[in-house]
């Protein structure tokens, strides 16, 4: 028996009054061009809103600040060539690939290395730099022979890695982040002296074989993995990178356009003043530099796809996230406000007499009493979370749909089912749900779908006006802060443009949704 003799033997879903109806719609919603390019709006804001976690690049929090603040869209860049890309420029900076290990001096024995990368979830790649004393001598560097940039002893270790900087201008701010933890042993962690026989080191080395030290450590030391935040200084950042840049003559200083980072363990010149003045202590032990992360960020004149905001947060993740503050308060708060609008539209209308006169007369006064005021009221009393915005914006939003119901209401009541119920002697509960709302409802939808609208504009100029959360992304948060620092004025039209035109696009979406809503299940319209 064909599928189609089996349907049509027991009555298969295809033949279900639920099936015809919405097949029958959307027959009829797909006439209207403009209802189709609403649904395909919303489904990219409501797509944007469940992957906001993938799309989202950084923190969305408004006040995360990931660059500068008013970075121009990293795609402006085409326009200006010599500009520099607000980027992390070190390319493992959790050490997946093995790096290139040097131990240096007469010494080599006394100094290691290791590498490890994780196989398991929850562990992290890690570098372990170890310089092992057993009471051999050091060599040391002369007061003449010893550079600034390097470490007082011959014999040290350390990794390296390259990186390719593609621009010919010098960054405006260069961090850098060395994440590690030192284990000591022996005499290094039972000795008050220990924590300053030796140094752990960053260095920048450009291609013309220039050491410049941009970080050494200090004691106390602690196993336990911690970050050292590096903000290279104008000298730094100068030395390092301006030797990569052609002068106006295109002269350039350095060879290529390779920039070395290298992170090294070295004894301090201490230890040998120690050991010279403590010839019967034999100092043996060993020092064990663990390190996990090492990262360059430089900044430029633009960042990521949208630029940074006021508070140097990154303005892409602020917008993608405000997606789902808007939706989720538009379509909850309008959900609530129809609840209970029909409720009141279906007990006025039906009962009618004095029900009917106290219930309009409290729509009525909230209709007369400026919405946008009253909902700063509100909002500031109540407080300025997610829920409470929603329910100030519910408050104020059911007045309409109450009319629009009680109308239909009163026009369907005494119609001839009505009666028909009643004369079999059905509650007034049972008329209400079973026979009044199914055909009240379609002509709710419109109604329901232009609210939502409502809600959207509300919350965005309740957050621009600062009384919605402070920590969440949403549009119109990150237009007030623009306005409130003069974002547009200084020329960062992308923080005042995009969240205003994504609102514009969801509520239009919405409007172009309930117009063929109107058009499809208006029997009136659909006549014409």
């Amino acid at each position: 028996m064909s599928q189609y003799e089996s349907d049509k033997k027991t009555g298969g879903w295809k033949d279900s009054n639920l099936y015809v109806s919405l097949s029958g719609f959307w027959h009829e919603y797909r006439k209207h061009k403009i209802g189709i390019l609403g649904l395909a709006i919303l489904g990219l804001y409501i797509g944007m809103a469940i992957g906001a976690p993938f799309l989202a690049t950084h923190d969305p929090s408004p006040t995360a600040k990931v660059a500068p603040h008013f970075l121009a869209p990293q795609w402006m860049a085409f326009f200006d060539p010599q500009g520099v890309i607000t980027n992390e420029y070190y390319p493992d900076p959790f050490l997946y690939e093995e790096p290139n290990f040097v131990t240096q001096g007469p010494n080599k024995d006394e100094f290691s290395y290791s590498h490890f990368v994780a196989e398991e979830a929850g562990e992290r790649n890690y570098v372990n730099l170890t310089w092992t004393h057993n009471a051999e001598p050091m060599y040391w560097r002369t007061p003449y022979d010893i550079e600034g940039n390097l470490p007082d002893s011959l014999d040290f270790v350390y990794f390296t890695r390259n990186f390719t900087w593609p621009f010919n201008n010098i960054p405006s701010d260069v961090n850098m982040t060395l994440e590690y933890g030192v284990t000591l042993t022996g005499d290094f962690a039972t000795q008050e002296a220990g924590g300053i026989m030796f140094r752990v080191y960053m260095w920048l080395i450009d291609s013309s074989g220039n050491w410049r030290r941009v970080y050494q450590s200090s004691a106390p030391y602690t196993p336990t993995l911690q970050d050292r935040r590096i903000d290279l200084n104008y000298f730094d950042v100068n030395e390092a990178f301006g030797g990569m840049v052609q002068d106006e003559n295109g002269v350039q200083e350095d060879p290529d356009d390779t920039l070395t980072v290298a992170v090294g363990l070295a004894p301090t010149r201490y230890f040998r003043n120690y050991l010279n003045t403590h010839p019967e202590d034999f100092y043996t032990g060993s020092v064990t530099v663990q390190v996990t992360e090492v990262s360059l960020i430089a900044y430029g004149e633009y960042f990521g796809i949208l630029g940074t905001t006021d508070k140097g947060a990154d303005a892409w993740s602020q917008l993608v996230y405000g997606s789902r503050i808007s939706l989720y308060i538009g379509i909850l708060a309008t959900a609530l406000s129809t609840i209970v609008g029909v409720i009141v539209g279906l007990v006025a209308g039906y009962f009618g007499g004095r029900t009917d006169e106290i219930l309009m007369r409290l729509v009525d006064f909230l209709l007369v009493i400026p919405g946008l005021p009253l909902m700063m009221v509100l909002a500031a009393f109540l407080g300025p979370s997610v829920e409470n915005i929603i329910v100030v914006i519910a408050i104020l939003g059911w007045t309409g749909t109450s009319r629009i119901v009680r109308s239909q209401v009163m026009a369907e009541k005494n119609k001839a089912y009505v009666e028909s119920a009643r004369a079999i002697g059905a509650s007034d509960t049972y008329i209400i749900l079973r026979h009044v709302l199914p055909n009240v409802t379609p002509i709710l939808f419109a109604n329901i779908t232009l609210g939502v609208v409502g809600a959207i504009l509300s919350e965005s100029g309740l957050a621009f006006l600062g009384l919605t959360d402070p920590s969440q992304p949403s549009w119109g948060r990150m237009l007030a802060d623009a306005q409130g620092t003069g974002g547009f004025y200084n020329g960062a039209w992308w923080v005042v443009v995009f969240p205003g035109l994504m609102i514009t696009l969801l509520s239009l979406a919405f409007t172009f949704v309930g117009h063929t809503l109107d058009q499809v299940l208006n029997p009136r319209l659909r006549e014409r």
